[in-house]
């Protein structure tokens, strides 16, 4: 395996641009390094030397560091109480001290941690791409594919919500996570993505499928229940 270890974000964006199908960034790993994980076979760019971990209040607004880790944003006074409970989802603390925030969006997983809740803030993330730096909605960036290097989430100051997560296990991957606030709703569905709108009815528009993780049936009565339920 060859790691390549950028002096700046620049540099790392410009690896990855130029060989976009054998590289991958590289933060906490948890997921990269694991056998046969997301970067099993490429060449990985080391971000560690690069900053974006910390957690900032700027006019109103959170700036949460791509390479914070889960256990970082549970521990800061700053981040609204729901984004922590679902970084707590993580059920491992020592893997909760190495995952970040950024890795857990960027490998676009349809159990990922923090996807519902962060669209249900309306977060915004920062990325540098090779065209120069971006924002855009975290819904509208997992919903694509995308080479630039995450730097920052940004959400409002004191946004509120809540988030739930239905699994076999605590340990498992999430059979669903629905999170809702702000007249915003979004669900998390194994294996069958992200939907996120302003209606509690977003089972409609999703299909759902048999897995370890559950049956189509029992993820679709979940799904139709769950915002309801919270009610």
């Amino acid at each position: 395996m060859i790691i390549h270890r950028p002096q700046t974000a620049a540099e790392a964006v410009q690896l990855r641009y130029a060989s976009p199908d054998t590289t991958a960034y590289l933060a906490g790993g948890t997921d990269d390094l694991r056998l046969g994980g997301a970067a099993e076979g490429k060449e990985l760019i080391d971000i560690n030397a690069l900053g974006f971990d910390t957690i900032e209040d700027k006019d109103g607004k959170i700036y949460i560091g791509a390479r914070v880790t889960l256990q970082k944003l549970v521990e800061s006074d700053l981040i609204p109480a729901f984004i922590k409970d679902a970084a707590k989802f993580c059920s491992s603390f020592v893997k909760r001290n190495s995952a970040t925030v950024g890795g857990n969006l960027a490998l676009r997983r349809d159990d990922s941690y923090l996807a519902a809740a962060l669209c249900v803030a309306d977060a915004k993330l920062l990325a540098l791409s090779a065209k120069g730096e971006k924002e855009e909605p975290v819904y509208d960036y997992l919903k694509g594919a995308c080479k630039c290097l995450l730097m920052y989430i940004v959400i409002e100051k004191d946004r509120e919500g809540w988030v739930k997560r239905f699994g076999n296990t605590s340990a498992s991957h999430a059979t669903l996570i629905a999170a809702a606030g702000n007249g915003i709703y979004a669900l998390s569905v194994k294996g069958s993505g992200l939907a996120c709108g302003n209606t509690p009815d977003l089972y409609e528009t999703m299909e759902f499928c048999d897995d370890l993780a559950g049956s189509a049936e029992y993820k679709k009565y979940l799904a139709k229940t769950v915002f309801s339920l919270r009610r």
